[in-house]
């Protein structure tokens, strides 16, 4: 079956059996303001998501893996994501840490990394070390940017589309496509019922496994060459949590990290749309960075320039005139901050190439 119209399956298929069974929730609790246990969004987000990725492990042949896929290390983060939630409800914040924690060192000390390893100067140990910290970091703050549903969802899917981009690309096995569109197209589907008028919110376990589900599909090509375009695509959090650690520190000395960061900010001053255009503008850029760094011999300064660009263009976000300005006037802006980003990439490409 052609590979685009497989994709395009799975992001179907994600999209409507969520829509479908969710949605009466959220229009139930809507009408009688009484929340039970069958609205919480994440058992329908991960029991959609584990049944799509089993199948994209038999419909694909994961020849494309620089070491193979086993059974084992696609079964393992399905096993430990709803352990990571339950542990997220029903413990402590200590525990529910510990157990977070191990989970994901076990997800990324059951991937090989031989002759796939994009950072081969650094001792397989360290790299699984420095991994297992920022993983940890990534996912136990994953309701860093959940004021809202569309900054945390949003961001999201667009490491989703940028994994699928470079599968298309060659660069990132199937399987990883198939499950970055399941799931992708399940939390479209969330986001389009609760867009509007938020009626389901995504409370904080939820977004920590989400986090961990996303940042499984990361790990998984922790053995691959394409490893430093999937860090880059996470450049948005990292950006909002030095923002939000700034702010909190030198700044506010007040507040939790998350009313401390520029979505949670401009949230409350910009609309919705235009927020959401602004979100579309900074990710597509760090996706085309991503993609740059396919092609790039250093593993670590697209990743910082990356890290820049996604500050500057969140901090515009909360700029006093921000509120003020059309849709026009900001899909203007769009369209010309696409290209100076593109273009100041290319000549830092260009500038590097010439001093290597």
């Amino acid at each position: 079956m052609n590979t685009l119209i497989l994709f395009l399956i799975f992001v179907l298929t994600g999209f409507s059996v969520m829509y479908i069974t969710y949605k009466p929730q959220t229009d139930k609790y809507s009408q009688t303001l009484q929340f039970s246990y069958r609205m919480f969004p994440m058992p329908y987000i991960y029991a959609i998501f584990a049944l799509g990725s089993v199948t994209a492990y038999f419909v694909s042949d994961n020849s494309d893996f620089v070491e193979r896929l086993t059974f084992i290390r696609f079964l393992t983060p399905l096993i430990i994501a709803p352990i990571i939630y339950l542990a997220c409800i029903l413990s402590g914040r200590i525990t529910a840490t510990v157990i977070t924690t191990i989970g994901i060192a076990l997800t990324i000390f059951m991937q090989p990394i031989g002759s796939g390893n994009a950072y081969p100067e650094i001792a397989v140990w360290q790299l699984q070390l420095i991994v297992l910290i920022f993983s940890c970091i990534y996912c136990l703050l994953g309701g860093l940017n959940n004021f809202i549903p569309h900054t945390f969802i949003i961001p999201k899917v667009f490491i989703m589309l940028g994994l699928v981009i470079m599968a298309f690309l060659n660069s990132t096995p199937l399987y990883i496509a198939l499950c970055a569109g399941i799931l992708a197209g399940v939390l479209i589907a969330y986001l389009s019922i609760n867009f509007y008028e938020v009626k389901i919110e995504i409370d904080n376990p939820t977004a920590i496994t989400v986090s961990y589900m996303v940042c499984s599909l990361l790990l998984i090509n922790l053995g691959e060459l394409c490893f430093p375009s999937c860090i880059i695509l996470t450049a948005v959090f990292w950006a909002e949590l030095l923002v939000a650690i700034w702010r909190r520190i030198f700044i506010t000395r007040a507040g939790s990290l998350t009313e401390n960061t520029n979505y949670y900010l401009a949230a409350q001053n910009i609309s919705i749309k235009a927020m959401v255009l602004s979100l579309f503008k900074i990710c597509t850029i760090i996706i085309f960075l991503a993609w740059f760094q396919l092609y790039s011999i250093n593993g670590y300064s697209l990743f910082l320039i990356a890290l820049c660009i996604a500050l500057w263009l969140n901090g515009s976000m909360v700029l006093p005139n921000g509120g003020k300005r059309s849709l026009g006037e900001i899909n203007r802006e769009f369209i010309s901050n696409i290209k100076q980003g593109i273009k100041e990439t290319t000549d830092l490409l260009n500038k590097k190439r010439k001093d290597d």
